[in-house]
């Protein structure tokens, strides 16, 4: 059965997690409406107008502009003006002086190639996902079909499996709230956060003249999905870049807005998110969330954890059982 649901499991998946999302907001159309068919139509129209077009515009607009930045460089170059000799003078007696040497013909040529690489990476990624157009639909038809069903017969459907699971209804209803959590915490962390330093990163590349602000700006809010990593490693090597060249004034409002607002952003915002939701190990979310793109792509941000949550829980339970075991004994 297993084997025959695979080819629909990314839709089936999102479909539990936006309906665990969302379930509250049914419950409260429904008291209001009194007509589940009229309350769930409200909750799907929600999901279509808060989560799907805005997804669908920025996928446009990211191809576009991806487009755009590896044809500018492809063509062009994005340092055809920089005068090498002058930028390795200016960086002679800083720390990164014993290096330049052995960088200074080389170092546009390898900037040049990392956006090229980046930006057209981005773009077949993105017309991959959408090219087969018939099979992107009806996924997304699978996916509201299942949210329907979900939002509808959902604690029946739970109920059932509390019911065949051999658990008992303790540690089951504990393992649910875990996975509900779990997601709650993952996506709230995700969505306010990586959304609010995408767009401050964004705006930043923008206003100081960097080519492709929104493509940096997506690439930036989909690396604040990993921990630890973040968007660091974007906004500081255009902010020492934009020195190298002599914009010294951007260089620092980069950097500047980069440690004192973005990564603070992170610090601030996501504990109160996430608060004791997730309740694991730095190290374990780091892992769990790497190993989570690696397996599933993109939608790994949210099965690495929640595997990782249900893991330990299913863990405590046996700790629990055990224990109980030997007192018994």
């Amino acid at each position: 059965m297993m084997w025959l649901l695979n080819p629909f499991f990314f839709p089936l998946f999102w479909s539990a997690v936006i309906g665990v999302m969302f379930y509250p907001t049914y419950q409260k159309i429904l008291r209001y409406t009194k007509n589940s068919n009229v309350s769930l139509s409200a909750v799907l129209l929600l999901v279509l107008v808060v989560i799907i077009l805005p997804l669908a515009v920025i996928g446009t607009l990211l191809v576009k502009e991806s487009f755009e930045l590896y044809q500018s460089v492809q063509q062009s170059g994005i340092f055809t003006n920089v005068d090498v000799n002058d930028v390795s003078n200016r960086l002679q007696n800083s720390f990164v002086g014993p290096y330049l040497e052995t960088v200074k013909t080389e170092w546009t040529t390898y900037a040049e190639a990392a956006t090229r690489d980046l930006s057209a990476y981005l773009f077949e990624s993105i017309k991959n996902i959408t090219s087969n157009t018939l099979t992107f639909m009806f996924q997304l038809f699978i996916m509201f079909y299942a949210l329907f069903y979900f939002l509808k017969d959902g604690k029946k459907m739970l109920a059932r499996l509390m019911h065949l699971s051999p658990l008992g209804n303790n540690y089951e209803q504990r393992l649910f709230e875990r996975f509900t959590s779990t997601t709650r915490a993952t996506l709230k962390s995700t969505i306010i956060v990586g959304g609010i330093q995408g767009l401050l990163g964004g705006l930043m590349f923008y206003f100081t003249g960097i080519e492709g602000a929104f493509v940096w700006g997506v690439i930036m809010f989909a690396l604040s999905l990993i921990p630890v990593l973040g968007s660091f490693v974007i906004w500081m090597p255009a902010g020492i870049i934009m020195l190298a060249l002599g914009n010294i004034w951007q260089g620092v409002t980069i950097i500047l807005v980069g440690v004192f607002v973005i990564s603070l952003i992170d610090n601030l915002l996501r504990p109160p998110l996430v608060g004791r939701d997730i309740q694991m190990h730095p190290l374990i979310v780091l892992l769990t969330t790497l190993g989570g793109l690696f397996l599933f792509g993109i939608s790994g941000f949210v099965i690495g954890p929640i595997i990782a949550a249900l893991y330990m829980s299913i863990m405590n339970v046996y700790e629990e059982y055990y224990k109980t075991s030997l007192e018994k004994n």
